[in-house]
């Protein structure tokens, strides 16, 4: 007897077993789409708890994150900022300051007693920079052209506190 004789009879069970093998692949199925990444300004926005530079607690301060369509243009929102003002500032790109907020409120802004103020700061490379959920913030506030009229006493400072994002 042969050998294609004695084992003849496997010979269709092996075509069909390779044919099944190489028939048998597994399913590709979509993966989960990816929720998109935040922008930088998403990332900033959130509820911060703002210290002075020695660690003692001021007050509570939010920053919301707006995009205006029609201009492409981010802004960000400040509500309770130095515990007293809320403005909008238009946000911009720098390219050494990557994570840079800007802060102020142009020439007037009123305070949470309606009084006058000038609220500024300069752009630095430590200060106004968001990085790993903290700000150190730094800005010049002054009611100097506005004191008498509003007679308050007269104020300037060029402050540094810390702002730190909750979670």
């Amino acid at each position: 007897m042969g050998f294609i004789k004695r084992y003849q009879s496997l010979i269709p069970a092996l075509i069909v077993g390779v044919s099944m093998f190489f028939a048998c692949t597994k399913e590709k199925v979509p993966g989960v789409p990816l929720p998109p990444e935040p922008t930088k300004w998403e990332k900033i926005a959130g509820h911060y708890k703002v210290y002075d530079t020695t660690g003692v607690y001021l007050y509570d301060m939010n920053l919301i994150h707006s995009h205006n369509d029609a201009t492409n243009r981010d802004s960000i929102r400040f509500e309770n900022f130095d515990g007293e003002f809320t403005f909008t500032t238009q946000q911009e790109e720098f390219a050494n300051i990557p994570m840079y907020v800007a802060i102020g409120g142009g020439d007037t802004l009123y305070d949470s007693n309606n009084k006058r103020w000038k609220l500024s700061a300069g752009t630095f490379t430590y200060y106004n920079n968001w990085k790993n959920d903290t700000i150190p913030l730094r800005f010049q506030k002054t009611n100097i052209n506005y004191y008498i009229e509003d007679v308050t006493p007269y104020f300037a400072c060029n402050c540094r506190q810390i702002a730190v994002k909750q979670h």
